[in-house]
């Protein structure tokens, strides 16, 4: 063997001990959470930009870095979580990039919008399994919203 080839080796060896040890001495990075859920979370309801401007209009509530400011509803107040949605009622998915953005949800549900609230749908019952109003400015504040005007809904169909 020459020097030459003495040196390249112990070089190598060297190199090659030395990234051995540190894949060993890495610490194991936390993995991140993609458990697909059937509710809405906070991460959920903080994506929403509010009281922007968007190409000169006025925006209440969207995703500024996407170009998306929702527009109210006339339907949006009555859709709370445990309701069926009639089968007249169009259960048309939101927007890709507030699906891609949210966090997975479970493959049974579909993530709708009717205004300024985003459901989660169960297709196959109809059922609406969870609800966030986006009006509301704080994540607590939009499910507890959710649940007294759902409170409120079955109340008036029980005196109907």
């Amino acid at each position: 063997m020459t020097p030459e080839t003495i040196v390249s080796t112990l070089f190598s060896t060297g190199a090659a001990a030395a990234a051995g040890l540190a894949v060993v001495l890495q610490p194991s990075l936390p993995r991140p959470d993609v458990t697909p859920v059937d509710h809405f979370q906070e991460a959920d309801f903080a994506i929403y930009d509010r009281d922007f401007s968007l190409q000169g209009r006025d925006c209440e509530i969207g995703i500024e870095k996407r170009g998306i400011c929702l527009s109210a509803s006339p339907l949006e107040d009555s859709i709370v979580p445990g309701m069926i949605l009639p089968v007249k009622v169009p259960a048309t998915s939101a927007e890709f990039p507030i699906i891609l953005e949210g966090s997975l949800k479970k493959p049974n549900l579909q993530t709708v919008r009717f205004g300024h609230r985003i459901a989660l749908f169960n297709p196959t019952t109809r059922e609406i399994v969870d609800v966030m109003d986006l009006d509301a400015k704080s994540f607590a504040e939009a499910k507890n919203i959710n649940h007294q005007k759902a409170e409120v809904t079955a109340a008036s169909a029980r005196s109907s």
